[in-house]
């Protein structure tokens, strides 16, 4: 992949649906709103850059950095945390995204059409993957371009309007207090996931030493300023009451400025932006597979490529394990289904960070970062904090498991030497 699928990785990975739908809950918020965007986008800006420092001039992955500075066991738990967590979003996105095709197609549909739907989906991404990285990086750009259409839209209105051709409207007047930007940036930093993408599949990205720092840094910033901007500016062109009231923000803006079929149109929009995340997704959690298989962190089989040189099983065992996760959860309900699955997906994610984190400080000679590492940290922990007890619980039970499966690995691999040294 070179430096356009390469950023289109990173920005497909972040925009997924949530950011549709945000603004509904952000629009109460007031001012809060704006200043919880400038906090988590601060926040995910340091950690993409603390991710850049790690990598300077390596040409490696985030792993075999992570273990370069403090060794393999915390490089594998990071991994492995990410590894885990991208089962749970794979099924998270494919249950938004079968509830938006049934939601299209049928009226009223019960609840295991949206299910079945679902499933179809996810195995229809997982095909794409196996075609091949390069099919996988153009449904990537593609998705991409189309996922920002509505972005694009919504910040170019509030544009427009800031030159006076439309009367701006007053924000929600909530108290500017620690309480309420706290729970801005609790329902904002969760939209910013997905930078980090670009930092595992290394060996798909060429010349990584000048692709992956301009993915990371140059995605996150434009997500990151797409995001302030539209959000913010929805709700200063359209009264913060009736945002608040809307199920579909986006849709309904967009629909009183041109028109009701648009409101058809956003749904097929976020659906390709769901579609596109969960691609994103696949492609990166494969890869992340193959590498610790590599290593005999995990079953070699893993290590496998097909004739296009796709990691195949680590492919359709991302596709297997997502459908078991939402199977098993069919009696939580679809929503209950989407909480439990963004929880995992949130706190593997931070692991993933942590370790990146704890990294690069330790490695790091230079006074001017130290600023960036900090407020990283700082991110990581204020995050943490905001992801609950039953997360904490869930993914310390998720190591302790990858670090059993670790152990049985390097063990059988270990006995697999021998063997071969023997009848040398």
């Amino acid at each position: 992949m070179g430096p356009l699928m390469s950023i289109s990785l990173v920005v497909g990975t972040m925009i997924g649906a949530g950011i549709f739908f945000l603004p509904s809950s952000l629009a109460p918020l007031g001012w809060n709103s704006v200043i919880g965007w400038l906090v988590s986008g601060t926040g995910a800006l340091c950690l993409a850059a603390t991710f850049r420092f790690l990598m300077d001039g390596t040409g490696e992955g985030i792993q075999h950095n992570i273990e370069r500075v403090v060794g393999e066991l915390p490089g594998f738990i990071a991994l492995w945390a990410y590894w885990a967590a991208g089962f749970a979003s794979v099924a998270a996105l494919s249950l938004a995204g079968g509830s938006i095709i049934a939601d299209l197609v049928f009226d009223d549909p019960e609840p295991y059409v949206s299910i079945v739907v679902a499933l179809c989906l996810l195995w229809g991404v997982v095909l794409v993957n196996l075609a091949g990285t390069r099919s996988a990086g153009r449904f990537q750009v593609i998705s991409v371009a189309i996922k920002l259409v509505p972005l694009v839209l919504v910040a170019g209105i509030f544009g427009w309007a800031m030159t006076g051709a439309e009367q701006l409207q007053p924000m929600a007047s909530t108290p500017v207090n620690l309480d309420n930007i706290s729970g801005a940036v609790a329902l904002t930093l969760f939209a910013l996931l997905g930078f980090e993408a670009a930092s595992v599949p290394v060996n798909k990205i060429r010349n990584p030493g000048r692709n992956i720092p301009l993915a990371l840094i140059g995605g996150t910033l434009l997500v990151v300023t797409l995001y302030l901007t539209a959000s913010t500016g929805m709700v200063m062109v359209v009264p913060w009451e009736e945002i608040a009231a809307s199920n579909s923000p986006f849709s309904d803006m967009l629909s009183a400025f041109f028109g009701p079929v648009t409101g058809t149109v956003m749904a097929l929009c976020i659906l390709i932006s769901v579609t596109g995340c969960a691609n994103g997704l696949i492609l990166v959690g494969a890869d992340c597979s193959y590498s610790m298989a590599l290593r005999r962190e995990l079953p070699k089989a893993l290590a496998h490529t097909n004739a296009r040189g796709v990691p195949d099983i680590g492919v359709l065992l991302t596709g297997v394990v997502s459908t078991l996760l939402i199977l098993a959860n069919l009696s939580r309900g679809l929503t209950g289904m989407f909480t439990f699955m963004v929880l995992l997906t949130s706190g593997g994610v931070l692991v993933f960070y942590l370790m990146a984190a704890l990294a690069t400080m330790k490695e790091n000679q230079k006074a001017a970062r130290w600023p960036v590492l900090v407020l990283g940290l700082l991110f990581i922990a204020y995050a943490t904090y905001g992801s609950g007890a039953e997360t904490i619980f869930w993914i310390g039970v998720l190591l302790v498991i990858g670090l059993i499966v670790r152990w049985f690995c390097r063990r059988a691999a270990t006995g697999e030497d021998s063997v071969i040294s023997a009848a040398g």
